[in-house]
């Protein structure tokens, strides 16, 4: 199956880069057309009907997320394409989108491409994704959300929602406030560089936690932390001092 792809880029060379990528390593991928701007390529989109964008995040006349918010039936995939702005950087990962960094990398732009041709993601799971990237782009929203896919369903949470996340083998049991837990097909790593941000600690190789949610901390053996849900959780000698550290802080 051919994917029919737009590329939405105003840096010249950026956008001939990829072009020559999509050509030697995509066989699979149909390109379809070129805009360089939010307006060229609201245009485009209307006369493609793509299958796929590969999108810049910052056009001369707004945000790729500005074009997002200009189309309200999307239908199409979505990589965005994007320098190290940590900001956008952040929603793209919460909202569980796919990404790739400038200069794009053939390994890269391939890998993304895989994921593309193995999953053309159903038309609700993608608007979820992208109204959830678009909540949380806006830096006057502080109640920022989280998409987490499990083998049947797709979950829109806010993170302020999360109490702590627990390693189990190659999953994750996410708790969350007043719901059953969930478990995820990620690492505690992942988790803990997405939501570290947000008032998130990893108190041991195993436990995430938030820190709204601690309560008390137990000076028992390396240390307990009680959270507010009544759990208790060990701090692992190695976090212990830090831990104290980014409580205090955070208080």
């Amino acid at each position: 199956m051919k994917i029919k792809t737009l590329i939405i880029e105003d840096e010249q060379n950026a956008r001939k880069a990829i072009e020559n990528m999509l050509t030697f390593y995509c066989p699979e991928v149909e390109l379809a057309g070129y805009a360089s701007s939010v307006k060229e390529g609201l245009e485009l989109i209307r006369k493609s009907s793509p299958d796929l964008l590969l999108l810049d995040v910052h056009l001369p006349d707004g945000t790729g997320f500005d074009l997002m918010k200009k189309i309200s039936k999307k239908r199409f995939k979505i990589v965005f394409v994007t320098a190290h702005d940590q900001y956008a950087l952040k929603a793209i990962k919460l909202s569980a989108l796919d990404y790739l960094l400038k200069p794009v990398k053939p390994d890269e732009l391939r890998k993304a491409m895989n994921k593309v041709h193995q999953v053309m993601e159903r038309e609700e799971q993608l608007n979820l994704q992208i109204d959830t990237v678009l909540h949380n782009i806006n830096r006057n929203n502080p109640h920022k959300k989280l998409i987490l896919n499990t083998s049947d369903k797709v979950f829109v949470l806010e993170i302020a929602q999360l109490v702590h996340c627990e390693a189990q083998d190659n999953y994750v049991k996410i708790f969350v406030r007043e719901k059953d837990p969930i478990l995820i097909a990620k690492t505690l790593k992942e988790l803990e560089e997405m939501l570290t941000p947000y008032g998130f600690f990893r108190i041991h190789q195993s436990h995430l936690v938030n820190l709204n949610f601690v309560v008390a901390y137990e000076k028992k053996g390396t240390g307990l932390v009680r959270l507010k849900t009544g759990e208790r959780l060990p701090v692992s000698s190695r976090k212990k001092e830090y831990f104290l550290k980014a409580l205090q802080s955070f208080v």
